[in-house]
């Protein structure tokens, strides 16, 4: 489990590693080094290191200092206006001054320094290593800073950013004046809470996370509860099934889904509580697309709004309602009935989010047993905000919500956020490939048949937004478009491979 964290308890982390733990200062700086190396060596012969006068341009001359013993060509560039280094930056450098041939140790001091040379040097290194700041940055770069950032930007063949590209915040996910957009960013520990921001994209390039000694207790004692779960803890969250195992085993699955105009959406999360293994699956709908329907699905079963559904209600072990529903009076009493006559988790999407955000006191019997999966147009309409808001601010409010209601919120998008009201999860599976009409309405359906099989509505949402974009990343890999319909084949397939790998 990757843990995520702000600016602030990156910090303490490696306060309390360093004075707590006795961890010195020096050797995390020289494990860092040892893992950029680890990472960095095959990207290029020559390497431009950009060196601040923090701990970060520590980490980056003392990267310097095992690329030039592994033969590599090494120019290191300090961008100081001072000589105000930290302790750790000074030992590196009083070593990397007895190893570098003096014309290529450059010294950037003022906006006159940035000159044809400086530029020809980013044209022609391979690799550009961007250790200028690190997460302790809060300030607006102006000058020297920003015009340095920018020629990097404009010149640099391939820029790696140590733990973070230099300019940006690390909890908002914004530049601060200006910032290095790097091909990749070397994150160490954990990730920074702002990457995850959508306005960080464009800055961080490819994350990778490099570990360089910090105490696993350390990190727990600065959890901030928001995780991204590797890939190996996925195979855990879907139970075995047994060879004696029957249809009988595997649940109840019922589908309120469709009208006239949206037969698809109704089609395609029945498909898929079929596909990703509810044991029996019951499509209930508009009695005049029941036909229709009926036609279309094979595996699954139909009834209609006008047949005795209080009966299938209250057998099922899982109920998903919303896609393509409706939002008019009668659908609105169709939910109430839903809620009131069933005791197992229902999964709600689409209109069945607009109808709760009508009628919030139909969330007070839902406590604990359901999961509600808007994009953000949706969570904006049931909180009554913009969907700036919500997406500004993305995992804090589907932790809000979570909380305030005992449900789990799925929030759909980039990094999709799933957070029971204590815990936020980020998925981060998944591509814009997938930008296509029955995405959300496929979501509902795989997350519908894993509760089907017993799995607990934090997992069946984590695993379902899982899967779901692992598909979709399997696939974008050979073709331009993700459909619905893709993902209704593929799914048996790719659950199999999660749980036997």
């Amino acid at each position: 489990m990757i843990e995520i964290f702000s600016a602030e308890k990156c910090r303490e982390m490696d306060s309390k590693s360093i004075n707590e733990i006795g961890i010195p200062s020096i050797v995390l700086m020289e494990n860092a080094a040892i893992q950029l190396l680890r990472v960095l060596r095959d990207k290029g012969e020559s390497f431009l290191i950009l060196c601040g006068k923090g701990n970060n341009g520590g980490d980056a001359l003392a990267l310097s200092r095992h690329l030039i013993l592994e033969g590599k060509k090494v120019k290191v560039c300090i961008i100081s206006g001072n000589q105000n280094y930290s302790n750790d930056f000074r030992t590196n450098f009083n070593i990397i001054e007895k190893l570098i041939d003096k014309k290529e140790l450059l010294f950037i001091q003022s906006e006159e320094d940035i000159d044809e040379n400086f530029i020809d040097d980013l044209n022609n290194y391979d690799v550009v290593v961007d250790g200028i700041f690190g997460v302790g940055l809060n300030n607006e770069l102006t000058g020297m800073f920003k015009k340095v950032i920018e020629k990097v930007n404009m010149y640099g063949k391939f820029i790696a950013a140590i733990d973070v590209p230099s300019g940006l915040d690390s909890n908002f996910g914004i530049e601060r004046g200006a910032s290095i957009r790097a091909h990749v960013t070397y994150t160490f520990e954990v990730i920074k809470r702002g990457f995850l921001k959508y306005k960080a994209i464009n800055y961080v390039g490819k994350i990778k996370i490099l570990k360089i000694g910090i105490p696993e207790q350390v990190k727990k004692i600065n959890t901030e509860n928001t995780y991204i779960l590797e890939e190996k803890e996925y195979k855990f969250l879907l139970p075995k099934r047994e060879v004696f195992g029957h249809k009988g085993d595997y649940g109840r699955a019922l589908v309120f889904a469709g009208r006239s105009g949206f037969t698809g959406a109704a089609f395609i999360t029945t498909e898929c509580t079929v596909r990703a293994g509810a044991g029996l699956t019951t499509l209930i709908c508009d009695k005049d697309i029941q036909g229709i329907l009926a036609n279309r699905l094979v595996e699954a079963m139909t009834s209609n709004f006008d047949s005795n559904i209080i009966e299938l209600i209250k057998s099922a072990n899982s109920i998903a309602l919303g896609p393509g529903f409706g939002i008019g009076e009668r659908q609105e009493e169709i939910l109430k009935q839903v809620i009131d006559n069933s005791n197992c988790p229902i999964v709600i999407d689409a209109d069945g989010i607009t109808l709760l955000g009508k009628n919030k006191k139909l969330l007070k019997n839902l406590k604990n047993r359901a999961i509600i999966t808007p994009h953000p147009g949706e969570l904006a309409r049931f909180l009554e905000i913009t969907v700036e808001e919500v997406e500004d601010n993305r995992s804090e409010i589907a932790k809000e919500v979570a909380n305030k209601y005992g449900i789990v919120v799925l929030l759909k998008g980039y990094n999709t956020v799933i957070s029971n009201g204590k815990e936020i999860y980020i998925n981060s599976t998944g591509n814009s490939k997938m930008a296509s009409g029955g995405m959300g309405d496929a979501l509902t359906g795989i997350i519908n048949a894993f509760i089907s099989q017993g799995v607990n509505i934090e997992n069946a949402a984590l695993f379902g937004a899982y899967i779901h974009g692992k598909i979709a990343d399997r696939l974008g890999e050979q073709v331009y478009i993700i459909n619905a319909r893709d993902i209704i084949n593929e799914l048996p397939i790719e659950i199999n491979n999660i749980l036997v790998n």
